[in-house]
This record gives C-alpha cells, sequence and structure tokens, in this order.
C-alpha cells in the first residue's frame, strides 16, 4: 500500500529523535521507544490528521498544527494537505511517563 503522506523534517528533529533514543536506551526501554517511533511514522504516513490533538491552524501557510503521544516518546507536526506533506516540527520525551 502506498503511503499517502510524506514526511519531512529536518537535522535537529533526527538529533532529538537521537537523544530520546539515547535516553531510552540510558534507562532501559530502547525497544519501547523504537516501537512507538515506528508507530508516530507509521500514523504520519497514513492518517496524520486523526492522531494526535489539534493545536492550530495556520491559514496563511494551509498547514494544520498537531501534537500527538506514543509513550515515551511525542511529536509535534504540521500538516501540508495540499501536497499531502506532515513536517515534523519536534520529536521528544515524555519525561513524566518513564523517568
Amino acid at each position: 500500500m502506498d503511503n499517502p503522506y510524506l514526511i519531512s523534517h529536518s537535522g535537529r528533529v533526527a538529533e532529538q529523535l537521537k537523544a530520546a533514543f539515547a535516553k531510552a536506551d540510558s534507562r532501559g526501554v530502547l525497544p519501547l521507544a523504537a516501537r512507538a517511533a515506528k508507530w508516530i511514522v507509521e500514523e504520519l504516513e497514513r492518517t496524520p490528521h486523526e492522531f494526535g490533538e489539534s493545536r492550530d491552524h495556520l491559514a496563511y501557510a494551509g498547514i494544520r498544527m498537531r501534537i500527538a503521544f506514543s509513550a515515551p516518546l511525542y511529536a509535534v507536526f504540521g500538516i501540508h494537505e495540499g501536497s499531502h506533506t506532515v513536517f515534523v516540527g519536534k520529536i521528544g520525551w515524555l519525561e513524566r511517563t518513564l523517568n
């Protein structure tokens, strides 16, 4: 099945994910974090407008901002429906889930 949405992110987001994986590894939950990241990617590719919670609508850019959680990670992203692109702005560790 083709994925209807393309995911775009910066090098900064890649570094954030790397840091989150390092934290998960140090706490013994790397497999859980890897599954969470996989789930986030699958949802962003398939149905990003249904994943997480709505945060803002940047009408001037045609982007709907959302935040989603898949413990122990979270992602902040924007959906540009015109190009079917999801722009990941931030990914991080949920401090309150697994200290």
